[in-house]
């Protein structure tokens, strides 16, 4: 803890483990639910690549017959990482006080603040650099009559395209809407695990997912640069004026979806994006 800048206080390494990079990685990603899900790519290279097919072609071939070529038709996809960046200012008082839940107090602030951050615009965002991508920017639609059958409909569509889907992502708004439709003639609810499994598919509840999508996490990476930091110093301008430790956060992360229509599809109902009632369309 010692070699860290700025770290002198005796109470620093009661405060912390020793290994709290580390921790507050795995505390921004962790409470980033569709982040989570995604399969992770850690990187120390800025950018990661990866080579796509662009055809289906390979061919039985004789003893001494050519090869086919498939690279001819192969492209990259290329993404770059992003830096999210904050600083948070902790109490000298919180720090002195060994009986205050220190770690888990600052886990709980990094994650309301910076797993929304990386779930929302891995999410929503459409760039331009340093931005990231989301995924509902590269996403096509699959339409139905109401959640469930756009939900069905995006399993088969992405399976078609050579996929299979995994996971469906939903706000807790249309999870509870779903969990609140009760069968006609049972009064029994239709869909009672919405909030864990819905159509077959593990449920991904984020609240960045104002518009629902089907995705395979397998062909969905969450790709994370591995010089991640989190560094704390009394010496700043705000944490000296407010006799406090300043913890800045540095990570750079992207998401990669090299095959976006193997990998997910947004929902529509009845061609628009799902608003309130739409998952009960149809259900009753």
């Amino acid at each position: 803890m010692a070699a860290l800048p700025g770290i002198t206080k005796p109470g620093w390494p009661k405060a912390f483990p020793a290994d709290f990079q580390a921790k507050f990685l795995s505390v921004v990603v962790g409470g980033a639910p569709f982040s989570r899900a995604c399969t992770p790519l850690p990187t120390a290279r800025t950018s990661v690549a990866f080579g796509i097919l662009d055809t289906n072609d390979p061919a039985w071939v004789a003893e001494l017959d050519a090869i086919p070529d498939l690279s001819k038709t192969q492209s990259t996809y290329e993404v770059a990482t992003s830096k999210l960046g904050g600083s948070i200012l902790i109490s000298q008082e919180s720090i002195d006080d060994s009986s205050f839940p220190l770690t888990a107090s600052v886990s709980q602030a990094i994650g309301d603040t910076f797993s929304h951050k990386l779930d929302a615009d891995l999410i929503g965002a459409a760039g331009p650099a340093p931005i990231p991508t989301g995924i509902l920017s590269v996403a096509t639609a699959s339409d139905g009559t109401d959640l469930h059958a756009a939900t069905v409909k995006a399993k088969a569509d992405i399976g078609m395209s050579g996929g299979t889907a995994t996971h469906v992502a939903m706000s807790p708004h249309f999870i509870g809407e779903l969990e609140g439709i009760m069968g006609s003639g049972t009064g029994a609810p239709v869909f009672p695990d919405a909030g864990t499994t819905f159509a077959g598919l593990a449920t991904v509840p984020a609240v960045a997912a104002t518009q629902p999508f089907v995705f395979d996490a397998t062909r969905c990476w969450l790709v994370t640069r591995r010089d991640f930091v989190a560094e704390a110093t009394p010496f700043t301008d705000s944490a000296w004026s407010h006799y406090a430790v300043s913890l800045r956060i540095i990570g750079r992360f992207a998401l990669a979806v090299p095959q976006p229509l193997r990998a997910v599809r947004k929902l529509t109902v009845a061609g628009t994006a799902p608003t309130i009632g739409a998952a009960n369309s149809g259900k009753k």
